[in-house]
C-alpha cells in the first residue's frame, strides 16, 4: 500500500557549551559577509528550522577552530559546539535513536585567526 509522502520540518539545536562565543554561517557564505553570521554567547542555543532530508552546509566557528558540517537528518536532533570539535557526535532529539542516524557531519575542521569587532548599538 502507497504512503503519503509530504514534506515536514525538523529542529536543529545548536547549543554552545563552550567558554567562548560561537558563530554559526552558512558554509558558502563562510568568509564573504559576517551580516549572515549568528553569534552564539556562551550558554545560548539557536534553533534551526530544516527541511527534513534537504541537505544543510554550516560552517561553526569557536574561537579560532571551525567546522564544516553538514546537516542532512530526518528527525530533530541537539548538537553542542563542543562535540563538533571533538570524538563525540551530536545527539538526536529522541534518546532512544542511534547516533549514526542523526544526519549532522563534520565535513571539515580548520583553523582561522581571522576575528571581527563590532559595537553593539
Amino acid at each position: 500500500m502507497p504512503s503519503t509522502i509530504g514534506a515536514y520540518e525538523v529542529l536543529l539545536d545548536l547549543t554552545n557549551d563552550t567558554r567562548d562565543f560561537a558563530s554559526v554561517q552558512l558554509l558558502r557564505d563562510y568568509g564573504r559577509t559576517t551580516a549572515s553570521a549568528v553569534v552564539l554567547h556562551p550558554g545560548e542555543t539557536l534553533t534551526l528550522v530544516l527541511d527534513a532530508g534537504s541537505v544543510y552546509s554550516y560552517a561553526v566557528k569557536a574561537h579560532t577552530k571551525v567546522a564544516g558540517i553538514t546537516a542532512h537528518t530526518w528527525r530533530n536532533t541537539r548538537c553542542n559546539v563542543s562535540g563538533l570539535f571533538s570524538s563525540s557526535a551530536c545527539q538526536p532529539s529522541n534518546p532512544s535513536t542511534a547516533p549514526s542516524m542523526q544526519g549532522i557531519t563534520v565535513d571539515r575542521l580548520w583553523r582561522d585567526f581571522r576575528f571581527c569587532v563590532w559595537n553593539e548599538a
